[in-house]
């Protein structure tokens, strides 16, 4: 059985690296992670909504992808547009933001909402929502310092010439999601 025996921050800013130590049948394990969060106690990890991933259609049913910039793999990748959950805001008032805010285009309807999601839990306790809906309108880039965000519609046969490129920088739930559409839709 391993107990969290201490949480100690080693250094602040917009994440948070921490060292968890834990007890691990009478042998102390030590374990570095980061946080969006404050985190003083075991209650505190994975405890808040911290993003909206969103899965976003149009009426067609192309999807939505976006192709950004990502600083840690020093590369473009496609994935769906995410964002953060400000304050108070429900998943789908985040989702409807984040993705008015990346790519111009607006949720028509929502579609379905996940439970939170545990991305890299290795690395982080950070909790994503996934939101399911359906969009339109003019889409447009999205570029900042910090982001630079091409959006793109594509069908089942886009997406499949995508999935085969060669060296493709892809997400995991993006990965999945277009992986499970395209075989349930078989050969375009």
């Amino acid at each position: 059985m391993k107990t969290l025996k201490t949480i100690r921050k080693l250094t602040d800013g917009f994440l948070k690296k921490y060292e968890l130590v834990y007890d691990a049948d009478g042998q102390e394990v030590r374990w570095e992670m980061v946080s969006l969060n404050p985190l003083k106690t075991a209650a505190d990890l994975a405890s808040r909504l911290t993003a909206v991933e969103i899965i976003a259609r149009f009426d067609d049913g192309d999807y939505l992808l976006c192709r950004e910039f990502r600083f840690p793999v020093n590369d473009e990748v496609y994935e769906f547009p995410t964002g953060m959950i400000d304050g108070d805001e429900s998943p789908e008032t985040a989702a409807a933001r984040e993705l008015y805010e990346e790519t111009g285009l607006r949720v028509i309807r929502v579609d379905r909402v996940l439970p939170p999601a545990c991305y890299s839990v290795g690395v982080t306790d950070e909790l994503i929502v996934p939101v399911f809906v359906t969009v339109a309108g003019d889409m447009r880039s999205c570029d900042t310092a910090y982001e630079q965000i091409r959006s793109y519609k594509m069908s089942p046969r886009d997406i499949r010439r995508l999935l085969a490129t060669p060296g493709v920088k892809i997400t995991e739930t993006c990965l999945l999601v277009l992986a499970g559409a395209v075989t349930e839709q078989g050969e375009a």
